[in-house]
């Protein structure tokens, strides 16, 4: 039954993808960021884009938001749209959906969201706001910064031992300040909580399972700024202090900033990952991995002690401060499950 509704809804996509050109997409004829890691994906070209490995609900998700695209008239029916998602009930079907366009592919994700106006003319309303007006609505009925939303939007969680950082800059940068410095990580993944395709180092691609081994699964490239505020909702637009030790350039000190021992070679952590896009040449899109720091204190990176404990310093989760972590790692898809399960 499930390879047949899946090519129903493929057939079906290709009829919704029928649409002219709107406008082109911005390019960037010169990079907006270089310094650390600017990893290659390739732009989308249709709309909805399928894939026949993708699981249902992702499918579902993408062509729904598709329709909503080109049904809803203007932003003020949006919003009357989402104002009819008043209960738990209600807003757990379109979280599963989401949880689902953002386990699969983050990139395919944030290139549809940020793109797919561009590749046709009857969308009225954009991905990008329809998301945007969902977040907010998840915020006025579940709570702001509720841990289901965050298991939600944050495309990427994994159990990584980091291998190796190195510090650099973003030559490219100039506000707040230039150059902005950055935090390169390299790591390996242990183990994959959500993330069905990711971009490993040099941004290939690998496919991950729902469940991996104990052992390397691939290998992951994070990028930040070490002055970057952790519990901000804009990333690195959280900007905020220090002192560089190359640059000696002065900032405003922060306490819950990330610092330079953020990730420590050898240690294992949990960690949320934000997909961000960089720039578009015209062929190529450029991506990168960041913490996830919006909605808790630890910014999207959990630390696991000697002890094989996670730390949650402000018991964001609910678990506890100190877990062991096949006891994280159970009650974090126990949550996932109340979000997915039909």
């Amino acid at each position: 039954m499930k390879p047949i509704l899946i090519s129903c809804f493929l057939a079906a996509a290709l009829v919704l993808s029928a649409g002219e050109v709107r406008s082109q997409r911005p390019i960037h004829t010169t990079p907006t960021s270089q310094g650390c890691y600017r990893q290659a994906v390739t732009p989308i070209s249709s709309i909805p884009t399928l894939h026949t490995d993708m699981p249902i609900d992702c499918i579902l998700g993408y062509i729904y938001v598709d329709s909503l695209c080109r049904s809803l008239q203007s932003y003020h029916q949006a919003d009357s749209f989402m104002s009819l998602i008043n209960s738990w009930d209600t807003m757990r079907v379109f979280m599963r959906f989401l949880y689902d366009m953002q386990a699969y592919d983050a990139d395919l994700y944030e290139e549809y969201m940020g793109n797919a106006i561009y590749l046709d003319t009857n969308y009225h309303v954009a991905p990008r706001t329809l998301e945007l007006k969902f977040a907010n609505r998840m915020d006025s009925v579940l709570g702001k910064n509720n841990k289901l939303e965050y298991l939600t939007v944050a495309p990427v969680i994994l159990h990584i031992q980091v291998t190796d950082t190195m510090m650099s800059y973003d030559s490219l940068a100039s506000a707040p300040f230039w150059p902005q410095p950055r935090m390169c990580v390299t790591a390996t993944v242990l183990n994959t909580i959500k993330g069905l395709h990711l971009r490993t180092c040099g941004g290939l691609m690998y496919q991950a399972k729902e469940k991996v081994p104990q052992g390397s699964a691939g290998c992951i490239n994070i990028a930040f700024n070490p002055y970057t505020t952790k519990p901000y909702a804009m990333g690195d637009a959280g900007l905020a202090g220090g002192i560089d030790t190359v640059t000696h350039i002065s900032y405003i000190r922060c306490d819950s900033c990330y610092g330079d021992t953020a990730f420590i070679p050898g240690n294992e952590y949990i960690v949320f990952l934000e997909d961000q896009p960089l720039d578009y040449n015209g062929t190529t899109a450029f991506y990168q991995f960041i913490p996830y720091s919006a909605y808790n204190s630890n910014g999207g990176v959990f630390p696991i002690n000697s002890s094989g404990n996670v730390l949650d310093e402000e018991n964001y989760f609910g678990y506890g401060n100190s877990v062991p972590l096949s006891t994280f790692e159970a009650d974090l898809k126990t949550d996932i499950q109340s979000i997915i399960s039909h």
